[in-house]
């Protein structure tokens, strides 16, 4: 079996590889299972109730170019019109294809009430509030609702109640109605959550989680990943009703573009330019430009490095290979590929989650991200790019021992099980993958091997490495890299320095959930070394 616990140079064995977003934050639920008793099913009358209270929320947003939509759940909250739904399906700020941040001249709201059914019904919604910290608005249609939902006392709630999560996922029109249980009663970032494993996906934001009576103890908002978790957060009922007491004139103004970003800018002591929206650009001596912006709730740097070289899939799966390698020699970013319409684009990129970024860090990135870019120059051009050492904190045997036991503390204070082995601790999940983390030159090196590279034949490695190149722009936290032996790796490295216990439960469980997904779609294939 391939070795996870060791970690050389370059030239010999490196680390393991491997989405978001998010958001978000500590998926200790795989480690603890699913706690508590199979839920009980609902009472026809109170499907009846939930069909006629949830809602589907449509956002049209005007820009300069065009018009873009969004979509989201809501569930009414009075007779008199009044609907509850998240602040970030509503919010005039919304994000591109490409990541770019894009603010709205006007904004339509629709709700619409049964959709999919012949009893189809929309209204325009007026946004009366906006919290964008605690990501809640309130809409108000004007028509009665004499059917409407009550929220319950969330904190009266233990683990392990049943409990379903109603919403319309992925936009479908047709209400879900899906099981689950609260596994936790958690504050992350300083705001209280209801973590629960109902099934959850983009569109249920805004969705009503509820008890078999039908009150409301939460509304849905964070799904940290989207494939192979079975944590979901949800805002507490408790949480919307105190809000909800409070004045308007007490909600804090909607976000502006760019600001977090501006001032971890200016922290950082680097030289940059605003390029508009909530976007920034870098520049270095070497020709190089890094983009920062705010991605949902990642920062996000990153290099366009041009199109996926080759006129030919042969040529192009060759590149992708070339850049699964060179992700394994990266300290903290990965090449990513996406489809333009212009055909297949190559990123370096690096996220972290927004609530672990600091000047300090911002200038680590970046200065990886301009170093980076050319060092994937050089391979294009036939050229040794070399190593990039200098980019690694390093340390003496007596810091080296000294941060390794710092990684045992955040272990120890995320809740994670683990097993020490040799230099690493073994992390592992109730999905049956192993995690790894350990110290590698001064970095956490968080890992999980999936195998040898799948494909038959170098033209179908090739065309598999495209696919894993796209997995990773869709990844929040880490990478998929080629090691020296052709296996596949999930991976991602954090300074030391930078690293706390919530994320690196974000890590772990991101690893967790990246890895289990790559084996139902590609199996597991033995290793190569």
């Amino acid at each position: 079996m391939k070795s996870n616990t060791c970690r050389t140079s370059y030239s010999t064995l490196r680390r393991s590889q491997g989405l978001v977003f998010l958001i978000v934050a500590m998926l200790v639920a795989l480690h603890m299972g699913t706690l508590g008793a199979e839920a009980q099913g609902l009472s026809a009358a109170t499907v009846s109730k939930i069909k006629d209270a949830v809602v589907l929320i449509d956002v049209t947003l005007t820009t300069a170019d065009g018009e873009t939509g969004a979509t989201g759940s809501g569930f009414v909250i009075s007779p008199r019109g009044d609907i509850i739904a998240n602040a970030h399906v509503v919010s005039m700020v919304s994000e591109g294809m490409m990541g770019e941040t894009i603010v709205a001249d006007e904004r339509t709201v629709s709700v619409v009430f049964h959709p999919g059914t012949a009893q189809e019904a929309s209204f325009p919604a007026r946004v009366l509030r906006e919290n964008h910290e605690l990501d809640l608005a309130l809409l108000t249609i004007d028509r009665d609702t004499p059917v409407y939902l009550e929220l319950a006392d969330s904190d009266a709630v233990p683990e392990t109640s049943a409990i379903f999560a109603c919403g319309h996922p992925l936009g479908l029109r047709e209400i879900s109605i899906r099981t689950g249980t609260v596994t936790a009663h958690r504050t992350w970032e300083g705001q209280r959550y209801v973590e629960h494993d109902a099934s959850a996906e983009e569109g249920n934001s805004g969705g009503p989680v509820i008890l078999p009576d039908s009150r409301v103890i939460g509304v849905h908002t964070l799904t940290l990943v989207s494939s192979g978790m079975l944590t979901r957060f949800a805002i507490p009922s408790n949480v919307v009703s105190g809000w909800l007491a409070t004045s308007p004139d007490q909600d804090p103004p909607p976000p502006i573009p760019g600001k977090a970003v501006r001032e971890l800018l200016a922290q950082s002591n680097l030289i940059f330019e605003e390029e508009g929206e909530g976007n920034f650009a870098i520049p270095y001596e070497s020709g190089q430009r890094v983009i920062a912006h705010q991605y949902e709730d990642f920062l996000r740097l990153y290099v366009p490095l041009g199109a996926l070289p080759g006129q030919y899939p042969l040529l192009q799966g060759q590149a992708a290979i070339a850049a699964l390698r060179f992700n394994y020699t990266d300290p903290v970013g990965r090449i990513s590929a996406v489809e333009s319409g212009e055909g297949m684009e190559l990123y370096w990129e690096c996220q972290i989650p927004m609530s672990n970024a600091s000047g300090a860090f911002v200038r680590t990135i970046s200065d990886a991200a301009a170093n980076q870019a050319t060092r994937w120059q050089a391979v294009l051009n036939a050229e040794e790019p070399g190593e990039p050492t200098d980019l690694y904190p390093g340390g003496d045997e007596a810091q080296l021992a000294a941060m390794r036991e710092q990684l045992k503390q955040h272990i120890i204070s995320a809740n994670l099980q683990y097993e020490e082995i040799e230099t690493a601790f073994k992390l592992p999940y109730d999905n049956e993958v192993n995690v790894y983390t350990q110290v590698y030159r001064g970095m956490v090196w968080t890992y999980s091997y999936t195998g040898g590279m799948p494909g038959e034949t170098p033209a179908a490695q090739g065309q598999i490495a495209i696919q894993l190149l796209q997995r990773n722009w869709n990844d929040p936290l880490g990478r998929l890299s080629l090691d020296g032996d052709n296996d596949l790796v999930w991976e991602s490295q954090v300074p030391c320095d930078f690293l706390t216990p919530d994320y690196l439960a974000i890590l772990g469980a991101t690893a967790a959930a990246q890895v289990a997904d790559f084996v139902e779609n590609y199996g597991r294939i033995p290793f190569n070394g």
